[in-house]
């Protein structure tokens, strides 16, 4: 009865019956197919592709001498994050409808991740717009703030703080709606929610806080040398005037 039942059902409804290993157990995915790589594989892959990046900035960055040496790091930072929203998170705001059944490289990588979150595979409103705002806006401005960093730029820390404010605003709201949900998107292993879902993203949440503060702090201090600098010019004036 069974084996008829289901023979039974329209086409469309037999191909979201796809057993796939990701939560709420009765989600369904459109022609899910299985990773072709191991989750070693594409962990070992997306580090490499960091070390690679890393490599290159530091190779530009370093031999720079009129930047400061603990704002190379930064530098650094901003390249790193905003090559993984331009080009990581771009691809997922472009083949979202597709990954489930996708086995490329990054396609793979997103389906490793969304057994943390599979709402990446469910073509999510929030999840979409969100990765479709940080790849279109956060990306390109973390590049320009890098370039800001190199060049000593004097708008550097207002970019600074935006693009950290901006990461910063759409990860507490990437948090609050999953959590809000009992976390019902993750798979039950501790490592899935505290290692992919809270942990590498809460980087994000530390070095955005840091460097918000940071920025804050040094066009707090371009402020008041101004403002100390304009009462110095007054004061002497007014001295000239009585003198006079």
């Amino acid at each position: 009865m069974g084996i008829l039942s289901f023979l039974s059902k329209p086409e469309e409804e037999k191909v979201l019956s796809t057993r796939h290993p990701y939560y709420p157990t009765d989600l369904k995915l459109t022609n899910y197919t299985e990773p072709t790589h191991s989750t070693a594989v594409l962990l070992i892959s997306f580090v490499i592709g960091l070390i690679v990046i890393s490599g290159i900035s530091l190779a530009v960055i370093i031999p720079k001498k009129t930047v400061e040496s603990n704002h190379k790091p930064i530098f650094l930072w901003f390249i790193i994050t905003g090559s993984i929203h331009f080009f990581f998170e771009g691809y997922f705001a472009l083949y979202h409808e597709n990954i489930a059944e996708n086995n490329g490289l990054f396609a793979q990588m997103w389906k490793e991740y969304a057994l943390s979150d599979s709402r990446y595979l469910t073509s999510d409103p929030f999840v979409v717009i969100m990765e479709s705002i940080t790849a279109v806006c956060w990306g390109p401005l973390s590049f320009l703030t890098a370039y800001a960093i190199y060049e000593n730029l004097p708008f550097r820390y207002t970019l600074q703080i935006i693009v950290s404010l901006g990461q910063l605003y759409g990860l507490v709201l990437y948090y609050l709606t999953e959590l809000m949900e009992g976390a019902a998107h993750c798979r039950p292993e501790a490592y899935y929610f505290w290692g992919y879902f809270f942990g590498v993203n809460f980087i994000w949440a530390i070095l955005s806080v840091t460097l918000i503060r940071q920025g804050w702090h040094q066009i707090s201090n371009f402020a008041k040398n101004v403002v100390r600098k304009k009462d110095i010019g007054v004061s002497r004036e007014l001295w000239v005037n009585v003198i006079i």
